[in-house]
């Protein structure tokens, strides 16, 4: 059974999972971020369909299956897509640390905008050991890069917060999604090294933060009534997943929420 397969989302007439708290990259306590590292040390070593080999393929090479920019009139199945793919991959990481969630990294933060890339992902060691948040070793196989790099540029050239609240002020799901999508494209190009590039960016650990936040910014605007989608696509397919657009759009039933960004200690 694939990793996609064993792992179907909640349905109205299923019992709700307990909900799991993604939290602010910057805010994560200490046994929160050795779980996460340890998670992502863990999947970085399987080398099946439940392993990160098999997961940042599926976004480029050589899955080739994410879905960005559709030319007009299409709607943009872009923050469906990504949702589901998160949604899998962080049941990935907890099948092997069950306490892990996935974190946001929130690159208009004052935080971002002093220090660029979190400290987290910038270390290439903890302690005496690799950091599995630092890079990783793509199969050869594939013809890309044979490790993951950056080129961070100037931090002050992240999008701002003035930008995210214009984007975040759009009404209509199909113009807000694109405009989400273009500060999605920027912090990309900014990171540069493997995130600059489609085909393998997922293979950085970095980008599932960064998507992380793109998701969490939805889920805001979702409930600044905006809970719709239209209504022609919400049966649509997300390959390769098992879940249709209808299924991504009540995180409840997915069995996950984005913690405050206040404080980690105050959810669980």
């Amino acid at each position: 059974m694939s990793a996609t397969a064993a792992h179907q989302p909640a349905g109205t007439a299923l019992t709700r999972p307990p909900i799991r708290h993604r939290k602010n990259v910057y805010l994560l306590s200490a046994s929160q971020l050795a779980s996460l590292r340890a998670a992502f040390e863990a999947v970085m070593g399987i080398s099946d369909n439940r392993g990160f080999q098999y997961f940042a393929g599926l976004h480029g090479v050589p899955g080739n299956y994410c879905v960005h920019h559709p030319p007009p009139p299409a709607i943009s199945l872009f923050l469906p897509w990504h949702r589901a793919y998160l949604y899998f991959f962080e049941l990935a990481l907890r099948d092997q640390v069950p306490d892990a969630t996935l974190t946001w990294w929130d690159w208009s933060s004052p935080t971002a905008h002093a220090n660029g890339l979190p400290r987290v992902y910038r270390v290439p060691t903890v302690g005496a050991d690799p950091n599995p948040l630092y890079e990783f070793a793509i199969d050869p196989s594939l013809g890309g890069p044979a490790m993951t790099s950056r080129a961070p540029g100037n931090p002050a050239d992240l999008p701002t917060r003035l930008e995210l609240q214009s984007v975040m002020s759009i009404q209509r799901f199909n113009r807000f999604s694109s405009r989400l999508e273009d500060l999605h494209d920027a912090v990309h190009g900014w990171a540069g090294g493997t995130m600059g590039f489609i085909a393998w960016a997922a293979y950085d650990p970095i980008f599932w933060a960064h998507h992380t936040n793109i998701d969490r910014l939805w889920s805001l605007w979702q409930l600044d009534n905006h809970p719709t989608f239209p209504p022609s696509y919400l049966d649509r397919a997300l390959p390769p997943f098992p879940m249709t657009v209808r299924q991504t759009l009540n995180l409840s039933q997915l069995g996950y929420d984005y913690a405050s960004a206040t404080s980690h200690a105050t959810v669980s």
